[in-house]
C-alpha cells in the first residue's frame, strides 16, 4: 500500500568559535534511516563537529555501523573461535605435527590455484584501472610469494611435483572454492570482493596475533615463515585495500544488499575455520569415516 514518509533534513550551523553543529531527526523506517546516515555523511567536515538530534536508534544498530564492522561484528564467534582452535593454537607455539601441516599446505596450494582465478575473473566485472591492477598484483603475491613458502615447505617436507599434480581437494577446500568461484562467474564485483575477503583479512589477523602472542618462542618455532609471511604490514594493505572498496561500493547499496554481503562474508569466515578443522583432523570427505571412499 502507499506510504508516506515524513521529509527530514539535516540543519548546519558554524560557531563564532569555529565549532561546527549538525542537528537531525532520524526517521523510524529503517531505509529512511539508512538515507539520513549517508545524508549526515554527505555533510560531515574533516574538523571535529557535534552531532546531535533525534536518531530513533540504538548506538550499535546496523545502519549507523560501515559495512566492515557489520561483517566484522557478524562473523566474531566464528572468528575468535577459528583463532582458538587446536591447529592455529599448535601452529603458533610450534607443536602441530608435521603431517598435519603437510594435509593443511597441499591443500592449501590447491585452493591458492582456484583463488588466483577467482581474481582473474573478478578483472572481466569491472573497467577500473585501479581494481585489474590489485587484481594483477594480488594473483602476483600468490605465484611469487606465498607459492614461494609452499614450495619450500613442501619440499621439506618430501612432497614432489607429481605428489601436488596426483592430490585431490578435500570436501570441505572443494565446497569453500567452489562457493568463490560461483561467486566470481555469477556475481557482481562487490560480491567478489566479499567473497576473497575473509582469507585475506583472517590471515592477516591471525599472523599478527600469534607473532604477538608467541614471540618470546618464534625463533624456535619450525613455522616460523608462515606466520612471518602473514603478520606483516604489506599483506595487511590487501585487506585494507578491500575493505575500503567494499565500503564504497556499499554506500550505494540498499539495506537488503548489504545484509546479503554479510552473510556472504560470515559464510566465508566459517570456510575458513572448516578448511583448518577439516586439516587437523586429515579429513578428506564429509564424515571421517568417508575417506578414501573415492579412491
Amino acid at each position: 500500500g502507499f506510504r508516506s514518509y515524513e521529509t527530514r533534513c539535516v540543519l548546519k550551523a558554524k560557531l563564532e568559535n569555529g565549532l561546527t553543529v549538525l542537528v537531525t531527526h532520524f526517521g523510524l523506517n529503517p531505509d529512511e534511516q539508512e538515507n539520513a546516515v549517508k545524508t549526515v555523511l554527505s555533510v560531515l567536515e574533516d574538523e571535529k563537529c557535534v552531532l546531535m538530534g533525534d536518531f530513533n536508534v540504538e548506538p550499535d544498530n546496523e545502519v549507523l555501523l560501515p559495512i566492515r564492522a557489520r561483517m566484522r561484528d557478524a562473523a566474531d564467534v566464528v572468528w575468535e573461535e577459528g583463532y582458538r582452535q587446536p591447529f592455529i593454537r599448535e601452529l603458533g607455539a610450534g607443536t602441530l605435527p608435521r603431517d598435519t601441516f603437510a594435509f593443511y599446505l597441499i591443500q592449501d596450494e590447491l585452493y591458492l590455484n582456484d583463488y588466483a582465478k577467482v581474481h582473474a575473473l573478478a578483472v572481466t566485472k569491472t573497467d577500473d584501472n585501479e581494481v585489474m591492477a590489485f587484481m594483477a598484483q594480488v594473483q602476483h603475491a600468490i605465484f611469487h610469494v606465498e607459492k614461494t613458502l609452499h614450495n619450500e615447505y613442501l619440499a621439506s617436507f618430501g612432497i614432489t611435483a607429481q605428489d601436488m599434480r596426483d592430490a585431490r581437494q578435500s570436501a570441505f577446500a572443494r565446497a569453500y572454492t567452489a562457493n568463490m568461484l560461483a561467486t566470481a562467474y555469477g556475481e557482481d564485483l562487490i560480491d567478489i570482493l566479499v567473497a576473497v575477503l575473509p582469507c585475506a583479512w583472517v590471515y592477516a589477523d591471525y599472523g599478527q596475533r600469534l607473532a604477538r602472542e608467541f614471540t618470546g618462542t618464534l625463533d624456535s618455532n619450525p613455522y616460523r615463515s608462515w606466520i612471518d609471511t602473514y603478520r606483516t604490514d604489506e599483506f595487511w594493505q590487501s585487506s585494507v585495500w578491500l575493505i575500503e572498496h567494499i565500503e564504497s561500493i556499499a554506500d550505494t547499496l540498499d539495506e537488503p544488499r548489504k545484509r546479503r554481503l554479510v552473510e556472504h562474508f560470515v559464510r566465508g569466515v566459517e570456510y575458513e575455520y572448516m578448511f583448518w578443522a577439516s586439516a587437523y583432523d586429515h579429513q578428506m570427505s564429509w564424515r571421517p569415516e568417508w575417506n578414501g571412499l573415492a579412491g
